[in-house]
Formats: C-alpha cells, sequence, structure tokens
C-alpha cells in the first residue's frame, strides 16, 4: 500500500523563489499564504506586507497559482517581500509548511507570524497586535480564538515565539501534511489537527481577542462578531463576508460600516 502524499512532496519539484532569493537575516519573520488564479495582486495583500514591515517583520509570501506569471504589485507598492511560488496544493497550511521547509531559519526565529490573505485588510497598523504578540509569553498565539467545534485558536493570523516551530511536534505537523481536497476535511485535518497537537504538546496559548470578549460560547468571532472586532481594533473583516455577506448578522452593512472607519470600500480590496 503506498504512503498517502504528503503536500510537500506533492509540491517540492515546483516551489520557485520569485526575483531575488536571498531572505534577509531577522528575528522576526512573517508568512503569508496567498492564493490568486491571476498574477495581479490585491490591495489586501499589499496592506498585509506593508504594514508587517513596519512593525519590523522580514515577510514572505508564499503564493499557491496555476498561473506561473510573475506577479503583478501596483506602482504605490513599497513592499520588499520575498515571493515564494508553489503549485495550488495545501491550501494555506501547505504555503506555510513549503516556506518553513524551504527556509528553516523562520522555524528557529524568536518571533513567527503566520497569515493567510483570507482576510481583507488590514486597513490600519499592525503594531497594537504585533506587540501583544511579542509580549504575550505565551508560545502560540493567534489574533482570535474560537469555541466552535472545540476551544482552539482561528488559522489566519497565528504567531510561534522562541523557535516553537523548530521542535519536533510542531515540525512534524508541518512536514507530514497530508493532501486533503475536501473542505471539511481540511478544517480537522488542519486547524482543529494544529490545535490539537498544541493541546497534546502542552504548548501555551493565548489569543489577542479572545472569543469570549466577542460572541457567545460556541460561536464563530471572525463571523458573528465581526463589528466587535472591529470595535475593539482588529483592523480586517473576513473575505467571505464580503463577497458573501448574508453570513453575518447585519452583514449587509459591513461595506458601509468600513468605509465609515476608515474611508475605504472594501470591496476594491480583494
Amino acid at each position: 500500500m503506498s504512503r498517502p502524499k504528503t503536500v510537500l512532496t506533492s509540491t517540492e519539484q515546483h516551489v520557485r523563489v520569485e526575483g531575488s532569493s536571498t531572505l534577509a537575516a531577522s528575528d522576526r519573520y512573517a508568512v503569508i499564504a496567498s492564493y490568486g488564479a491571476v498574477p495581479t495582486v490585491s490591495t489586501s495583500l499589499e496592506s498585509m506586507v506593508q504594514r508587517l514591515e513596519e512593525c519590523g517583520y522580514t515577510v514572505i509570501v508564499s503564493r499557491a497559482s496555476d498561473n506561473p506569471a510573475p506577479l503583478q504589485w501596483s506602482e504605490d507598492f513599497t513592499g520588499s517581500a520575498l515571493v515564494l511560488r508553489k503549485p495550488n496544493i495545501g491550501y494555506d497550511f501547505g504555503s506555510w509548511a513549503v516556506a518553513l521547509k524551504r527556509f528553516p531559519q523562520v522555524r528557529r526565529a524568536p518571533y513567527v507570524l503566520l497569515v493567510n490573505d483570507s482576510l481583507v485588510g488590514p486597513f490600519g497598523s499592525l503594531q497594537t497586535m504585533v506587540d501583544d504578540f511579542e509580549q504575550a509569553g505565551a508560545d502560540v498565539w493567534a489574533a482570535t480564538n474560537t469555541t466552535q467545534f472545540f476551544p482552539h485558536i482561528q488559522s489566519f493570523f497565528m504567531g510561534f515565539r522562541a523557535g516553537a516551530l523548530d521542535l519536533k511536534g510542531l515540525r512534524d505537523f508541518w512536514f507530514s501534511l497530508r493532501v486533503e481536497t475536501d473542505k471539511q476535511a481540511i478544517i480537522h485535518a488542519y486547524e482543529l489537527g494544529l490545535s490539537r497537537l498544541l493541546f497534546g504538546e502542552a504548548f501555551t496559548m493565548t489569543a489577542c481577542f479572545k472569543s469570549e470578549r466577542v460572541v457567545d460560547t460556541g460561536l464563530n468571532p471572525s463571523v458573528v462578531g465581526w463589528k466587535r472586532l472591529l470595535d475593539l481594533g482588529f483592523p480586517f473583516v473576513k473575505r467571505e463576508l464580503i463577497t458573501n455577506p448574508s453570513l453575518a448578522p447585519d452583514g449587509h452593512l459591513i461595506v458601509e460600516d468600513i468605509h465609515t472607519r476608515f474611508g475605504v470600500d472594501p470591496r476594491t480590496w480583494i
């Protein structure tokens, strides 16, 4: 019987660095998992790169796409992210895994952020969130957690401290990610699987915007609590709420709310 394919073995022959292949030495790295069917870069991704760099982070964009054309950044973009290109396999976790394998110095760094482009924004500074991460003291941090399904951190904005990503348990998790195609299987194997591992290995965990401050038990703060999160200083909204406002309470008010707060139309940031 053949072994199940892993994300790394399925992509390793097709991973390449676009442009300069030199990753600057740093004690702060951020890996952005990004997907795009076309090479044009969204305003959200450009903002994410620039805001993370403002906070002192060296940024890697791990871009999953079947389109090999070079990424097209806007004329106003001032970021300097290293761009890693990979096949569209493994979703966000696969994109992070490829970057962590390619650049072992990232796994060993004192401060590492793993974020994805399922968020629209940031519409403002990330410094308060980054300060919360760096001062938290926990091994693993996230922007939000939830009690939906069972208590776990939400994976769209996570932080790992003091080389935690290079410890055997976490290293094995990333390097053995199996190729999944069913959305529910992906959630259980990747996001929930990571939290199960963290609990099992006794990693300490915390969140910046704790679920109990945002929504009732069992609810998803990033969906049901979108407005409360904005009130608390989370400068994002989930992309799926822009494309399908009916998913959230008062979802039809999201565009107007963001325009009032930040003076932008989030629909143009996707």
